[in-house]
């Protein structure tokens, strides 16, 4: 799972103040990868924008780029780092790093950074709008000049999903949705479309409770699902509390329960983790099962910037373009099944399966992700009281 740091704070001040109080807590205590990678090559001239090829010698220069995430697996990023070295002729010495923490340790370690005032990351990708807006309000993020971000930025409007152009852009969103395997006993019929059928009573004994209380992501689906107006809270977390779930709140950890018919069904999963292990055992497409949610998709944007100060700006940059450009979604889409906000984007077939079509469902974003933040505390007390 992608988790975050419990934060309860009521204002954007506040949320700043906490982390630097947190950190200092911290501190004591495979199928279509081929034909993929067969269609990245070269870029010619002729292909890339005016930023990428005033960026080019100059992060062949620094030699490497570090980016920080909780996304991208080794498959994939050891991809993306061939396809970015071969789009810009950056040669087989460039340096691609790429350090994959939880999301409130990427958190955690930009923060430290920030205030040390040195630097061993480039980039961060992370959900975290309440962290990327006071960063940026404290000009720690350099200024970008894309010509790939007018590409999704209308889509990002669309979704509801925060970015702070010029210092942060938001290519890539994933939404937690409904997976049950259909070979657990009494699963070979279910079908879902809602939450009303989440909480259907022969799911009893049969399905996972995510813990919101150690999740960013999990805790602003809530927020953003009650704001909508899709969901009552009381009645959805009385009707999953009588179905005696078992708590959990990494997505990896719970997959593992649907496909050991430990647990048959998870109302909050990544479909990316569907498709991952469909690539380990094929055999697993056959009975692992997503959905949708009439009431709305909640989409959980992430963050990406440059760091002030980062050891490798212009390679940083550069690959900020690349991970806007539809070479860049394609690798982290087929990798990872990931929603790239690209217009009239279409992802490629391996990864197909495994996603909606954004122009078709409904999505759900908030107005205030910053704001978001001050809810934090009451909406995981509510939680707390029904499931601990």
């Amino acid at each position: 799972m992608i988790t975050g740091v419990a934060l309860q704070c009521g204002g954007a001040a506040q949320y700043w103040e906490e982390f630097m109080k947190l950190l200092t807590s911290a501190a004591a205590g495979a199928v279509s990868a081929v034909a993929l990678l067969g269609a990245a090559t070269l870029a010619n001239a002729a292909e890339l924008n005016a930023q990428e090829k005033a960026l080019i010698e100059a992060a062949k220069a620094e030699g490497e780029v570090t980016i920080i995430n909780p996304i991208f697996a080794e498959r994939t990023a050891k991809r993306m780092g061939e396809a970015f070295k071969k789009r810009y002729g950056l040669g087989d010495d460039f340096k691609f790093n790429n350090l994959r923490k939880g999301t409130g340790a990427t958190v955690a370690q930009v923060t430290q950074e920030i205030k040390a005032g040195k630097f061993t990351v480039d980039v961060h990708l992370v959900s975290a709008p309440g962290f990327f807006d006071q960063a940026a309000k404290r000009g720690a993020f350099l200024e970008l000049d894309s010509g790939y971000w007018k590409d999704s930025e209308e889509l990002v409007k669309k979704a509801g999903q925060y970015s702070n152009y010029p210092y942060v852009v938001t290519p890539l969103a994933y939404s937690f949705q409904p997976v049950w395997n259909s070979s657990c006993p009494g699963m070979a019929d279910f079908k879902i479309n809602s939450y009303k059928d989440a909480l259907a009573e022969s799911l009893k004994g049969k399905s996972i409770a995510s813990d919101i209380t150690k999740s960013f992501t999990y805790t602003n689906t809530v927020i953003a699902l009650s704001r909508a107006g899709a969901v009552n809270l009381e009645d959805l977390w009385t009707g999953l509390k009588a179905q005696d779930p078992v708590v959990e709140f990494r997505t990896e950890p719970k997959m593992q329960m649907l496909i050991s018919c430990e647990r048959a069904f998870d109302m909050w999963n990544i479909t990316g983790r569907v498709y991952q292990n469909v690539l380990k055992q094929p055999k697993l497409a056959s009975v692992l099962k997503t959905g949708t949610y009439k009431e709305g998709q909640v989409m959980l944007g992430n963050q990406l910037a440059v760091l002030k100060g980062a050891q490798h700006p212009n390679a940083g940059k550069l690959l900020v373009e690349f991970l806007l450009s539809k070479e860049g979604a394609d690798i982290y889409v087929e990798g990872e099944a990931l929603y790239s906000f690209r217009s009239n984007y279409t992802p490629p077939d391996a990864a197909k399966p495994y996603l909606f079509d954004l122009n078709k469902e409904k999505l759900v974003g908030m107005d205030d992700w910053v704001g978001a933040q001050g809810e934090f505390k009451p909406v995981r007390e509510k939680w707390q009281s029904y499931f601990q």
